[in-house]
C-alpha cells in the first residue's frame, strides 16, 4: 500500500503543476511539427484571444483617416446581411468608398440677341475760306433703321471674381435719309438737298475684362476696361430738293435724280477704349435687372465718303473719294436688361442699348489727289434700340 502512494506521489512531481488534467498521449506518425517549448524566448507568442480585424478600421488606414477616441470607444454597428441570392455581385467585393465632386471654379454664359435700332450721323467740315460758313457743308443722317443680330460669351472665375466677356454681331441697315446743306459765311444756306436710305450694312464687335464681387445678397457689381470696334455703310439714292438754288435745284421739292439711282455712300469706322461699370440685381430667383455704362475715353474714327456721281478724274475721282480721320473722340454707351429665368440655366430678356462716339478734331481731304486738307468741325455717330435675348448658364 505504502508503495503504491509513493508511486503515485513520484509520478505528480514529476507533471507541470501548471499543465491541469492531461488528455490521454496520442501517438501520430512521422512527419511531426516541432515541439514548441512555452518557456523558449525565440518561440512565438501563442494569441490567446484571436480577433477579426475591423473593417473599417482597415479602410481608416488605407485613406489615411484619424478615428477619434469616441469612434474606438463604440463600436461599429454592423449592417443586417441580405441573402446571397439578393445581393448585387459587386455589392460584395470591396469598395472604394465615394468621393464628392469638387465644384468647377469657372461659370460660362453663352446667348445670343436681336437689335432693333436707329441710328445717326452727322458731319460737317469748314474749307477755311472766307466766303464760305463755319461749317462749309454738313451732312446729317437720320432714322437709319438696323436690324442686327448677335451672340455673346462670358467666363467668370468665381474665387477671383475676373471675368472675361465678349460678343459680335452684324446686320443691315435699310431705312433712312440724308441732308446735305452748305453755307455761305454768316451760315447763309445757299443748297439743301435730300437723298433716301434704303440699303447698308452695320458689324461691330467688343471684348472686356473685369473684375466683380457681391457687396450684398443678391446684387453683383463689377468693373471692366475693353475695346469696342463699330462699322456702318449706308448708301443713299436720288436727290430732292429742299430749296431752289443755282446748284441744279429749279424749285422745292424738285426730284433732280431718280430715287433707283445710288447717289452718296458714308461707311464710318470707330476703334474704342471702353471703361465701364456693371451691375445684376436679383429680385427673385427668377427675375431680375442687369445693366451696364462705360464711358469712352478715347477712339479713333475714320470715314469714307464717296460721291457716286463724282468720280470722274476731272472731278474727285474714284470711290471713296473724301476720307475723314479723327485721332481723337469720346462717347459713352450704356444698357439695361430685364430678365427671366426660364429654369436654373436659361434665361430670357429684352432691355435697350445706346452708342455714342463724337469727335471735334480732325481732317477732311477731298480727291483725286487728297493734297488739301479741310478742318473736321464735327463728326458725332450714334445708334439706339431695343433688344431681346436668350443665353444658357453653366
Amino acid at each position: 500500500m505504502f508503495g503504491l502512494v509513493l508511486a503515485a506521489a513520484t509520478s505528480a512531481a514529476a507533471r507541470d503543476p501548471d499543465s491541469g488534467p492531461q488528455w490521454p498521449k496520442v501517438v501520430v506518425d512521422e512527419p511531426r511539427w516541432p515541439n514548441l517549448r512555452l518557456d523558449d524566448v525565440d518561440a512565438p507568442r501563442l494569441n490567446r484571444k484571436p480577433s477579426f480585424v475591423d473593417p473599417q478600421e482597415v479602410e481608416d488606414r488605407i485613406m489615411g483617416r484619424k478615428r477619434g477616441a469616441d469612434v474606438k470607444a463604440s463600436p461599429t454597428p454592423v449592417a443586417p446581411v441580405a441573402p446571397a441570392s439578393a445581393r448585387d455581385a459587386n455589392a460584395s467585393a470591396a469598395r472604394w468608398p465615394a468621393v464628392p465632386e469638387k465644384p468647377s471654379p469657372f461659370a460660362f454664359e453663352v446667348g445670343a440677341r436681336y437689335w432693333y435700332s436707329a441710328g445717326s450721323m452727322k458731319f460737317g467740315f469748314t474749307n477755311g475760306s472766307a466766303i464760305f460758313g463755319n461749317p462749309t457743308s454738313t451732312l446729317d443722317w437720320y432714322g437709319t433703321a438696323g436690324h442686327t443680330g448677335e451672340v455673346f460669351a462670358r467666363i467668370d472665375h468665381m474665387p477671383s471674381g475676373v471675368f472675361v466677356k465678349g460678343m459680335v454681331g452684324g446686320g443691315s441697315i435699310n431705312d433712312g435719309h440724308i441732308d446735305d446743306k452748305d453755307f455761305f459765311v454768316t451760315q447763309f444756306k445757299f443748297s439743301d438737298t435730300q437723298s433716301d436710305v434704303n440699303n447698308g450694312n452695320l458689324r461691330f464687335a467688343m471684348f472686356d475684362v473685369g473684375w466683380a464681387y457681391s457687396p450684398v445678397p443678391n446684387l453683383r457689381l463689377g468693373f471692366f476696361a475693353g475695346y469696342h470696334y463699330w462699322q456702318e455703310k449706308v448708301t443713299a439714292n436720288g436727290l430732292v430738293c429742299n430749296m431752289a438754288s443755282i446748284l441744279g435745284c429749279p424749285s422745292l421739292n424738285a426730284v433732280v435724280i431718280g430715287f433707283d439711282t445710288a447717289v452718296l455712300s458714308y461707311e464710318p469706322t470707330a476703334h474704342a477704349v471702353r471703361i465701364g461699370a456693371e451691375s445684376k440685381l436679383w429680385i427673385d430667383e427668377r427675375w431680375s435687372v442687369s445693366g451696364e455704362i462705360a464711358g469712352i475715353p478715347y477712339a479713333a474714327m475714320r470715314n469714307n465718303d464717296s460721291h457716286l456721281l463724282r468720280q470722274s478724274g476731272t472731278d474727285l475721282g474714284p470711290a471713296p473719294n473724301i476720307t475723314t480721320k479723327s485721332i481723337y473722340a469720346y462717347g459713352v454707351e450704356a444698357e439695361l436688361f430685364v430678365n427671366y429665368a426660364v429654369s436654373p440655366n436659361i434665361e430670357i430678356g429684352a432691355g435697350v442699348r445706346y452708342w455714342g462716339i463724337a469727335t471735334r478734331t480732325g481732317d477732311v481731304r477731298f480727291g483725286p489727289d487728297f493734297a488739301i486738307r479741310n478742318e473736321l468741325t464735327n463728326f458725332d455717330l450714334e445708334r439706339y434700340g431695343v433688344l431681346v435675348h436668350a443665353k444658357g448658364r453653366f
